[in-house]
């Protein structure tokens, strides 16, 4: 690459482990929608839409070689837990895509670009530029070193308190019991700063409440807590 056009971009470059031979893909890739008001293709989009198709590619081949063991549903659930969006977006932030990304006026005012949404998607359209740029090999080697050792370390307790209700949920269908049951108990705070208390009954016994900014939040909390007290998953 030309020293004058890779000076701006060099720092994200090695931040990513790879330098583009084209920058202005990578230039691409960072690019929200809200920037370019009339043309589509100067966004991410077309790139996001490539790299999802590459990372889930990776991802069902390093679980595939890495747990020969694993039926079909077993690898689900890891790919489930591994490309979670809220995991691609903390991905996207320890590589300072949020700092990189460029944005229209008004989602920069109202801190979109630290959304999750948006940065997962930056994340996926970089694996795309790289796909585009450098070729599959590339793209490959970039997923393997973001989610390599997560890979390595997934386990039971580590899919279990990714996804604590649907754990819950699998223990009582593995152990023939009723589905546990969330009752929602108290419901405080305004509209913009909203708490939820949830309680969770597993075979019909209230056994672990949890308490959130959302239902989904309580709800999570309160099957984490049920899923330590019942001995299904080790204290943290």
């Amino acid at each position: 690459m030309n020293d004058e056009l890779r000076t701006p971009l060099a720092e994200l470059e090695k931040a990513l482990g790879y330098d583009f031979e084209d920058p202005e893909i990578l230039k691409r890739a960072l690019r929200h929608g809200s920037s370019v008001a009339s043309d589509f293709a100067g966004s991410y989009q077309r790139l996001e839409f490539l790299g999802d198709a590459v990372l889930g590619h990776v991802v069902a081949l390093m679980l595939f070689e890495r747990f020969p063991g694993d039926d079909q549903g077993d690898l689900t659930r890891k790919r489930t837990h591994l490309v979670r969006s809220e995991r691609l977006a903390e991905r996207a932030a320890l590589l300072g895509l949020d700092g990189w990304v460029e944005v229209g006026q008004s989602l920069e005012r109202g801190g979109g670009r630290e959304s999750s949404n948006l940065l997962e998607d930056v994340f996926e359209a970089v694996i795309g530029a790289i796909a585009i740029d450098g070729g599959w090999s590339e793209a490959r080697a970039f997923i393997m070193r973001e989610l390599g050792d997560e890979v390595d370390e997934l386990d039971e307790r580590t899919l279990a308190l990714a996804n604590p209700k649907s754990a819950l949920q699998e223990a009582a269908q593995a152990g023939g019991l009723p589905l546990p049951e969330y009752k929602l108990i108290r419901k405080g705070g305004t509209d913009h700063m909203r708490k939820w208390v949830y309680t969770v009954s597993w075979a019909g016994e209230e056994v672990a409440r949890g308490e959130g900014r959302s239902k989904r939040g309580a709800q999570q909390r309160a099957a984490r807590r049920a899923l330590v007290r019942l001995g299904l998953v080790p204290e943290d």
